[in-house]
């Protein structure tokens, strides 16, 4: 058997990571693409010129300088500063864009979680029967399909829009739910944390590109090239993953023997040898410590939906930066949320590999980190003004501190029940969507003007729920197995093993590797 130097499960965090790099591609494209297709400009009641409406810290800009202008010998001011700095504007005659108001502009960026939290749990249990290859590899060639539609939907009517973003949102609902269950069956107990903050907050990676790049192309080709190269680069994955990715280790070809049997060995303890063929669903609806994440998860996923929906928008409507210094300057919280997770997952697992502090204690400390150290953050951000530096500052440390979910109650699903890891992010999932999918929503309600105060409003508001959930989690979490997790038969818990992240030290063998993949592969 032909081995690797890079140990496989190591190969597969590369893959699931780049997959989730194109996922959220496709996802958050429409977010800058947004400020250049669609204008919410008045119309003036006396001809049919469009007024331009400058940012909000512009116009106080503007003030300022024509208080200058006119109490001041000679001296003159550019005050327009807007019209200069977004080519938007400079080519609106050439651009096709739709007139929408800031509701309907709502509607469209939240209709992907319309259809995101329609197949959540569905994509959960589809993985745990079927496995994440097609699950995870499915999602993203149809979601590349129908972003390559995007353009001719858009310019056809909003409407055909939201529909095409609710499909897509529908097409990736079941990725994360399928990432959990092969979390399950290839990564030990002990190495998840760092695993799952690493792979999963490669979504930040993937806004943290397209942002910038996105804005990039929309000032030298136009916004409809955003939606081809986009749907193009998901094609190719896909194209990667049907030929590198393997569900277990038992099928994997290139994974040596002794790497094979360490994995196998450190997962047996919270995983059966067979399918679950039977959700308790009684014990998940009364599941507090369930409920404790899924609480959890409303308020982080709030969060970081207002930030991936809304950040480019604040950017050009109150601080006024450019359609290309936007995507480039909106993509720093993202950076900056990676850093914190990778940051806290390798932090969590020197701790909890070295015994330093219990599992209980590392979920705790880091749902505090990821739930309340935003909500200080974000709300800081509204009372900075038009200080774009404060601002361009506090939103990469609160994003950077909602990086660390990945170790705190993101992990505690695994905690509780490797078997139906995959269903119970599905079930997390769609009720954190359900509530975060209102974000665009609100967020056109209570900003009809844009202006900072009522941006103030949107930060309150979120910081409210960060610190509900954060309490919700810290008094009902638990970070034990449940009995319900063995649907077949109830087993002792053992140890954890105890080796760190990618050493690979292995315990002797307990059954033959023919017989233990040939027990997996049934599963």
């Amino acid at each position: 058997m032909a081995t690797c130097e890079v140990p496989a499960r190591v190969s597969v965090g590369i893959l699931v990571a780049t997959g989730v790099m194109v996922l959220y591609m496709l996802r958050v494209n429409l977010s800058v693409a947004i400020v250049a297709m669609v204008r919410t400009h008045a119309t003036s009641a006396f001809n049919d010129a469009t007024e331009v409406k400058q940012a909000y810290c512009h116009q106080f800009e503007t003030l300022e300088s024509s208080f200058v202008n006119s109490s001041s010998d000679g001296y003159e001011l550019d005050t327009n500063i807007t019209a200069v700095d977004d080519p938007i504007f400079e080519e609106v005659a050439l651009t096709e864009q739709l007139l929408l108001t800031g509701a309907q502009k709502g509607m469209v960026l939240g209709a992907f979680f319309y259809g995101y939290i329609i197949t959540s749990i569905p994509g959960g249990r589809l993985a745990e029967l079927y496995g994440t290859k097609i699950v995870f590899g499915g999602s993203i060639l149809l979601g590349g399909i129908l972003t390559l539609f995007t353009p001719l939907a858009a310019k056809f009517n909003y409407i055909a829009l939201i529909l095409i973003r609710i499909l897509i949102g529908i097409a990736q609902g079941v990725v994360y739910p399928s990432m959990h269950v092969l979390v399950a069956r290839w990564i030990p107990p002990l190495e998840r944390p760092r695993f799952i903050s690493i792979t999963y907050m490669a979504n930040c990676l993937g806004t943290i590109m397209t942002l910038p790049v996105c804005g990039l192309i929309i000032d030298t080709i136009g916004w409809e090239a955003v939606f081809y190269v986009c749907g193009a680069v998901a094609i190719v994955w896909v194209l990667f993953w049907s030929f590198l990715m393997f569900d277990s280790p038992c099928n994997h070809p290139r994974i040596s023997d002794k790497e094979r049997e360490f994995i196998m060995e450190a997962i047996a303890e919270g995983t059966t040898q067979q399918k679950p063929n039977q959700i308790p669903w009684c014990a998940f609806t009364t599941s507090m410590p369930l409920w404790a994440i899924n609480v959890a998860h409303i308020g982080a996923m709030f969060g970081f939906t207002l930030l991936i929906t809304q950040l480019p928008t604040y950017m050009d409507s109150v601080l006024g930066f450019s359609i290309k210094n936007n995507g480039l300057i909106s993509s720093l919280p993202f950076l900056a949320q990676f850093l914190g997770s990778t940051a806290c997952g390798c932090i969590g697992d020197y701790f909890r590999t070295r015994n330093y502090i219990s599992v209980a204690t590392s979920r705790r400390v880091f749902a505090t980190i990821s739930l309340v150290l935003p909500a200080i953050t974000l709300v800081a951000v509204g009372y900075v003004g038009c200080n774009t530096l404060l601002a361009v500052i506090l939103f990469p440390v609160s994003a950077a501190c909602l990086g660390a979910i990945g170790a705190g109650h993101l992990a505690n699903h695994l905690d509780l029940t490797p078997n139906f890891a995959g269903t119970v992010l599905g079930v997390s999932n769609t009720i954190a969507f359900s509530i975060s999918m209102l974000a665009p929503i609100i967020v056109g309600a209570l900003t009809p003007e844009q202006s900072l105060q009522q941006w103030q409003h949107v930060f309150w508001l979120t910081g409210a729920i960060y610190l509900v959930c954060w309490v919700f989690f810290m008094v009902f979490a638990k970070f034990e197995t449940q009995k319900w997790n063995f649907h077949v038969k109830e087993k002792t818990v053992k140890t954890e093993e105890t080796n760190s992240f990618l050493k690979i030290s292995f315990l002797p063998k307990i059954t033959s590797k023919k017989r233990r993949c040939e027990t997996e592969d049934g599963v």
